[in-house]
């Protein structure tokens, strides 16, 4: 019974330490997956700062006829620690970009095309942007999800994408900077773009 009883409290005690181990080892982890600079990952949000109706010159490489030109800039944000809600989006400038917008589908999807920088790095995209079905409670601006693929990158980035969760304002007769109160408008964006692999040193044929 003694050897039993041995046996069961060093098996449990063996559970108790690798329950331990696991989460540390999973943390070291997650932290070198940034460190390791193989993908660079952006977060941050825009604002619009003008508007341009029908085609314009900096929409004529648009791989569709562009009917509305906007421009943005980019902002840092920060995010609390204990539950990751977003506390502060106009933090620091990190860019900007021009967008180009086709003329809305009959599901009011739109074409969109865009050249920017962000963290002084510049970009192409070309995507679109859907409207989902959730929608604020409020008739004064209304969601889009946005997506690009990304191109035009420094030589050492093989592409990339961007994803948006998009708040458009609806507001008439008022300027382009203009928002509705409580809400983030226009977008907080994920960037993702990836490093070239780097060739193998003294690799042979």
């Amino acid at each position: 019974m003694t050897t039993m009883r041995n046996v069961l409290f060093a098996m449990v005690s063996f559970l108790m330490c690798t329950s331990h181990v696991a989460p540390v080892a999973a943390q070291a982890e997650y932290k070198s997956e940034v460190r390791a600079g193989i993908e660079d990952i952006y977060v941050f949000r825009t604002t619009r700062t003008a508007q341009t109706r029908g085609a314009t010159p900096a929409c004529a490489a648009a791989p569709f006829t562009s009917v509305n030109e906007q421009d943005f800039d980019l902002w840092s944000i920060d995010v609390r620690g204990v539950d990751s809600r977003v506390v502060n989006t106009h933090k620091g400038g990190v860019g900007a970009f021009t967008a180009c917008f086709s003329q809305p589908a009959q599901d009011h999807s739109l074409q969109m095309y865009a050249t920017g920088t962000v963290a002084h790095i510049p970009w192409v995209g070309v995507g679109e942007c859907i409207v989902p079905e959730a929608q604020p409670p409020v008739r004064t601006v209304a969601t889009y999800t946005c997506r690009l693929d990304l191109s035009g990158l420094p030589e050492k980035y093989s592409g990339g994408f961007g994803v948006s969760s998009t708040l458009a304002t609806l507001l008439r007769d008022k300027p382009p900077t203009a928002h509705v109160p409580g809400y983030v408008s226009t977008s907080i964006v994920t960037m993702r773009i990836w490093r070239k692999p780097e060739a193998d040193a003294g690799k042979s044929d």
